[in-house]
């Protein structure tokens, strides 16, 4: 089990105690300075409080595994408002919001870039209505990079 993986699974464990759900786990910098990222959501959100308790139940795991090498910082938060959607079941728990799709080879109509309403979520693909109301089938391999878009109401 790699760095990623083990600490991915530590903060699945503590979330999943809590009746809350981990969105992401991201880890970035050099060896000797890494950030872990852990983003963790709720059927409700999450509070500053929440985030806090399972900062510090993940903190204390890492210490005890000891799965990274050097120093590193974590940081706990929620996925937020515009939130990156990297994984079939971000696209399933965001159907009906609307989204920035941007692809890799496939062009849709003149561009790499969807702006739509997610309809469908599968195993292999997305469903979009577009914001010119044609539907769209985006296969998350050709996805480049995609997120949710919050509008102000």
């Amino acid at each position: 089990m790699d760095v990623l993986e083990e600490v991915s699974d530590l903060a699945e464990s503590v979330v999943r105690r809590r009746s809350l759900s981990l969105w992401d786990v991201e880890m970035g910098g050099s060896k000797g300075s890494r950030i872990v990222r852990v983003y963790v959501d709720g059927d409700d959100g999450v509070d500053l409080d929440t985030v806090a308790e399972v900062s510090e139940e993940i903190s204390r795991g890492l210490d005890l595994r000891d799965p990274i090498e050097g120093r590193y910082t974590l940081e706990v938060s929620s996925p937020g408002l515009e939130r990156s959607l990297k994984r079939p079941e971000h696209y399933a728990r965001s159907v009906g919001k609307q989204v920035i799709v941007k692809t890799k080879s496939r062009m849709v109509g003149d561009s790499h870039r969807v702006d739509g309403t997610i309809l469908d979520a599968r195993d292999e693909s997305v469903t979009l209505r577009t914001d010119q109301q044609e539907e769209v089938d985006v296969p998350y391999e050709e996805v480049k990079s995609a997120r949710t878009v919050f509008e102000w109401r």
